[in-house]
């Protein structure tokens, strides 16, 4: 039976990838709450936080995005409620494919940590992974294509190449 030792580069890019995928999630998170008051598309009851003046809200009913009828001020035209509630939809897709994709990453990534072939090459990987992720959150929210896709095919693809060195890893140790 092995002893698991850790490379301390590796384990600080390994970290230092999390904290910032955590940063990442938690502003894309809040960004998509503001896209939600514009849209109208929060719950009836948030219409009373003060968020919703912060956010340019104000008078935009809160109705889960259900509304039939016009907002109540008719200075929020047709064309630009449209715009809001594209937004809306923009941010749900982000985050649910940060949802999708972040945490099956940095499973991989936390796991072939412990049993990296190259612990310089994981280094590089994670690191990539969550530049890929940053990259792919920011060409989906200015609707840059392809960029939105070499984001997401660059963050599946250093997730697997993390997963192939940590299972090359273990083979080595047999």
């Amino acid at each position: 039976m092995g002893v698991l030792s850790v490379d301390t580069a590796a384990h600080a890019a390994t970290s230092a990838a999390t904290f910032v995928l955590l940063g990442k999630l938690y502003l894309t998170i809040a960004a998509q709450g503001g896209a939600r008051f514009k849209a109208g598309s929060r719950p009836p009851e948030d219409a009373k936080l003060s968020l919703t003046k912060t956010m340019g809200a104000a008078k935009i009913p809160q109705t889960f995005g259900l509304a039939t009828s016009a907002p109540a001020d008719a200075s929020v035209d047709a064309v630009k409620q449209e715009k809001y509630k594209m937004n809306d939809l923009r941010w749900q897709r982000i985050v649910m494919n940060d949802l999708e994709n972040i945490p099956i990453g940095l499973i991989i990534a936390w796991s072939s940590l412990l049993s990296a072939y190259s612990p310089k090459a994981h280094s590089v990987l994670v690191i990539s992974f969550a530049a890929f992720r940053m990259f792919h959150t920011y060409s989906y929210a200015k609707a840059l294509q392809p960029h939105r896709a070499i984001g997401w095919i660059g963050g599946i693809t250093t997730a697997s190449l993390m997963a192939l060195n940590g299972l090359v890893g273990v083979l080595a140790q047999l």
